[in-house]
């Protein structure tokens, strides 16, 4: 796991809000539909897991994890840029594997605009497979993208190599 990195979930919902729409954050995660960083509200429910990540006293980031089902969560993650770079992917693979511990998820999935490329191979490095592609379905600066659709199962996580 991450030497030195906690990871806790969180209901500071200014905390949250600040983290996410940081402006080396928010141009990632928003489309031409999100509303302006100011207008943005962090959606409260208590099956949406935030998750707050620390390296030492250093706040680096944010992770979040909501249900499609009972075993099967979506992943966001909102890192700062103190964090890119390897200690994102450390950030990523302990938040991983804390979801494996103390959740009943079996499997992590996200989706990543193509052109985000870094996030890609970001998400590749900690594990997660391309599964799928869902054409033109993300608009952003009035161009219609095509979504990446990856996922890591608990399995191939504990399980290096497995397919």
């Amino acid at each position: 796991m991450a030497q030195g990195m906690t990871f806790e979930r969180t209901y500071d919902w200014e905390l949250i809000k600040k983290i996410v729409t940081h402006p080396k954050v928010w141009p990632h995660i928003s489309d031409d539909f999100t509303p302006k960083p100011e207008g943005w509200s962090t959606p409260q429910s208590p099956a949406i897991i935030y998750m707050l990540i620390k390296d030492s006293s250093d706040i680096i980031g944010l992770m979040i994890f909501h249900p499609e089902n009972a075993v099967c969560l979506e992943t966001h993650i909102c890192m700062l840029p103190i964090a890119y770079g390897e200690r994102t992917r450390e950030a990523v693979r302990g938040a991983l594997q804390w979801i494996w511990d103390n959740t009943n998820c079996r499997r992590v999935v996200g989706r990543i605009p193509v052109y985000n490329t870094l996030a890609i191979a970001c998400a590749i490095a900690t594990g997660f497979s391309k599964f799928g592609l869902n054409p033109k379905s993300y608009m952003k600066d009035g161009i219609l993208h095509d979504i990446v659709e990856l996922g890591i199962s608990k399995t191939e996580a504990t399980c290096p190599g497995a397919q």
